[in-house]
């Protein structure tokens, strides 16, 4: 069983030794997600049309000028023309539609960003703090941070949206077991920037594996970051994006090593 503050150091003592290395990679790691980003799920909507019990709706019908029914609703003593009504929603439903299919097109675009750009860039970040990990004189460069671009682009582009989408569909099913599907494939990047040809499902499985016993630990190692988190907060992230973030992104790299190690 690891120590967490045994962790903590090596993760401190790897980022002291790599300070601007390890800055630039946790901003890139921040930037793709990897790093203070939380789960989201979009609530629905439910738009409720209703009269109060005191109100009386009646429909009388009046001829027009040009000899066509006009409708009109009586509420509250007041006469409403249904024929105006329908000429005021008319453009409001126009306009939704418009607003839904651009939300659509925008939604569309930011996956496919994620996917093919974001989370190569999230494994190739993960890489670059195992090699920091054993080396402080790691570079951020192409053997690291734009390695997902190479060869294996495509698998790790599958393993990890696959990844992506299986857990954001237990969360949006039953959010505990999603958090605790999450903290099972917590591993997930690492493993797959060591093993860039593993498909997502290998992946997983392997990354429960490892964390079988963990995952509690884990989440108080999450836990025990808030109060540098919370500094950051006040300093208008300054304090996270050059200090914690690469801190916290060392010390994780630490806990895949170890439990790398112990599964070995």
């Amino acid at each position: 069983m690891w120590d967490r503050k045994e962790l903590k150091a090596k993760g401190k003592a790897a980022y002291n030794a790599n300070k601007i290395a390890c800055i630039i990679a946790a901003l890139i790691l921040m930037i793709a997600g990897g790093i203070g980003s939380g789960s989201t799920a979009s609530p629905s909507v439910t738009t409720r049309h209703y009269l109060n019990g005191s109100d009386q709706a009646v429909e009388s019908y009046e001829d027009s000028q040009d000899g066509e029914d006009a409708v009109t609703i009586e509420v509250n003593g007041e006469d409403v023309n249904m024929g105006e009504l329908k000429n005021n929603v008319a453009p409001v439903a126009i306009f939704s539609s418009v607003v839904f299919y651009l939300a659509l097109i925008a939604g569309t675009v930011g996956l496919m960003v994620v996917a093919l750009v974001l989370n190569p860039l999230h494994v190739g970040a993960r890489k670059f703090f195992i090699q920091n990990a054993s080396d402080p004189e790691t570079k951020v460069d192409g053997l690291n941070v734009g390695s997902a671009f190479g060869r294996s682009y495509r698998d790790i582009v599958l393993a990890m949206f696959s990844t992506q989408m299986i857990n954001l569909l237990w969360i949006f099913l039953l959010i505990v077991p999603g958090i605790y599907k999450a903290y099972c494939w917590r591993l997930v990047p690492f493993i797959i920037a060591d093993d860039p040809g593993i498909s997502g499902k290998e992946a997983r499985n392997k990354s429960a594996a490892m964390m079988n016993g963990s995952k509690w630990a884990s989440f108080v190692l999450d836990l025990s970051f808030i109060g540098w988190k919370l500094v950051g907060a006040v300093t208008f992230g300054i304090v996270n994006i050059v200090f914690t973030n690469p801190y916290e992104a060392a010390t994780d790299a630490e806990l895949y090593l170890a439990l790398k190690d112990g599964a070995e």
